[in-house]
């Protein structure tokens, strides 16, 4: 067994071991069900494991039954009896652990040398929380916020070969195992890499690969049907840690992998990237995210989520590095500070950029703004441009809208808010929705309420009109211009559907 190096942190040269440790992770529920009961949690978000949560973290592990043991040396991180270690792993040689380079033991101990979480059917080893002397450089991060929401937006569709760009301890492509034919992970820092390799040895997955290199340049020629990236987009005058800072202008990291990602698209493909963009004087943001994509022969959609002072930014990141004391913090957040003073940034904008290689033209672009009851997901996304796709067929003038013949989407609900009025129950507020997340923007009335229940692909619109003028009590000449744009809006979002063919996807 060769020697571990810092650029390999894990032993990847002994599969065989690998599978014995995740053998032993399946056996003693190193789940996120049975971790998330064993804390008292129910779900990911919840879940805290600084300094200040430790003490309720512990005493909920203290029975040193084998799954207490591996939580506190893998999620905790603090040291176990080695007593205890060697029961929670056996018929497994705690020695095999250390050669690994999961553990190292003074005989009466056993510390973690990393950390492993347990999300969606996955094992994700990556760098401690908390490693002695502070974060590195080529600090190796795990699970996150923004690795979720990435996760939960993306278009999970079978696909031949899907591109993880800044794949980090691998998350995103191990997750793609499952529909696509082959995934690659591409990431600057060699420590990344070499705990991705061995998170596809450990969730024996033999269909992902991850390459060292800067953004594209390990992929130089290939093309993708799916790619998906959570680049090191925060806006800052810091390269200090490479998951974080890009060490390029402003939003110049994201710009560039939006301009250079649709040459790696397959006709049809699928590119998705989480990240930052910034506000400068005078700017007009989104005829700049337009210029990113303008010649590109994609498709784009921009999903805004949310703006932020510059201060506030500063501060929340500065925060999740290792800032030390007042006086360090002070210092840092004035430097942040000038920085954005000297290159105009006035805010700073978090969201989702899709973009779908279509070479027929001419393209598009749509920008959305996130709400709460709004977020954009993968079915909803591909939904959003089967829709597009089949207005563009059927054209958009009234003549068109009035022959077509329409329904509406299966899971669409309709909830009601109701007060007590004099007279009985009032409705106070009504909204159209499907699933939990995607929710109609635009008006909604009686008209509209009709209209929804009448279209079941019987008639076509033409007669649907009328019916609802006259059970509305409306003036149908009146009426008819209004609902057509509404119409028009509830076939874009997905809400009604072209009777003779199946939903684009389920949102």
């Amino acid at each position: 067994m060769s020697a571990l190096r810092r650029e390999e942190p894990l032993a990847l040269d002994r599969p065989d071991l690998t599978k014995r440790v995740r053998e032993v992770l399946s056996r003693v529920g190193y789940d996120e069900k049975h971790i998330y009961d064993r804390l008292g949690v129910d779900d990911q978000g919840k879940l805290s494991f600084g300094p200040l949560d430790r003490p309720r973290l512990l005493w909920r592990t203290k029975d040193a039954e084998p799954l207490d043991v591996l939580m506190r040396l893998f999620l905790i991180e603090v040291p176990v009896a080695a007593e205890d270690f060697r029961r929670a792993v056996a018929p497994m040689d705690p020695a095999d652990w250390s050669a690994l380079g999961l553990v190292a033991s003074d005989g009466a101990e056993v510390r973690p040398l990393v950390s492993m979480r347990a999300s969606r059917q996955l094992i994700l080893a990556h760098d401690r929380s908390w490693p002695e002397g502070g974060k590195q450089h080529d600090y190796v991060l795990g699970v996150t916020g923004s690795t979720l929401s990435l996760a939960e937006i993306t278009v999970r569709k079978p696909v031949g070969r899907m591109l993880d760009l800044g794949a980090g301890s691998g998350f995103q492509a191990l997750s793609a195992a499952s529909h696509a034919g082959h995934a690659v992970g591409t990431d600057r820092n060699a420590r990344a890499v070499g705990f991705a390799r061995f998170n596809a040895l450990i969730n024996g997955l033999e269909n992902v690969e991850f390459r060292a290199g800067d953004l594209f340049e390990p992929v130089a020629g290939e093309r993708f049907d799916l790619i998906v990236t959570n680049p090191p987009f925060v806006i800052s005058p810091e390269d200090q840690y490479q998951y974080r800072d890009s060490g390029m202008r402003g939003d110049a990291i994201c710009e560039r992998i939006v301009r250079e990602a649709p040459g790696h698209l397959n006709e049809g493909g699928i590119f998705q990237l989480i990240g930052n963009w910034v506000r400068e004087r005078g700017d007009g943001w989104r005829d700049r995210l337009a210029g990113w994509v303008e010649g590109s022969g994609c498709d784009a959609i921009v999903f805004h989520n949310t703006t932020h002072p510059i201060d506030v930014y500063a501060s929340h990141w500065l925060r999740q590095g290792d800032v030390g004391d007042e006086e360090t913090m002070s210092d840092a957040f004035g430097r942040w500070m000038a920085h954005y003073r000297k290159i105009g940034i006035e805010a700073i904008d978090t969201g989702l950029i899709v973009l779908r290689r279509r070479a027929a033209g001419p393209n598009w672009i749509r920008f959305e703004a996130e709400k709460k009851k709004n977020q954009p997901n993968g079915p909803g996304i591909l939904a959003a441009f089967a829709a597009r796709d089949w207005l563009d067929r059927i054209g958009g003038t009234p003549d068109d809208l009035l022959r077509l013949r329409l329904r509406s989407r299966p899971e669409l609900r309709v909830v009601q808010r109701l007060e007590p009025g004099p007279a009985g129950w009032v409705v106070e507020d009504a909204r159209c929705v499907i699933g939990k997340d995607l929710e109609f923007e635009g008006r909604m009335d009686q008209s509209v309420f009709l209209l929804l229940t009448l279209c079941r692909g019987e008639m076509p619109l033409s007669q649907v009109l009328p019916q609802v003028a006259a059970r509305s009590g409306r003036d149908l000449e009146a009426l008819a211009p209004e609902m057509l744009e509404t119409i028009h809006r509830l076939i874009a979002q997905g809400f009604l559907l072209p009777a003779d063919e199946a939903a684009p996807a389920s949102a």
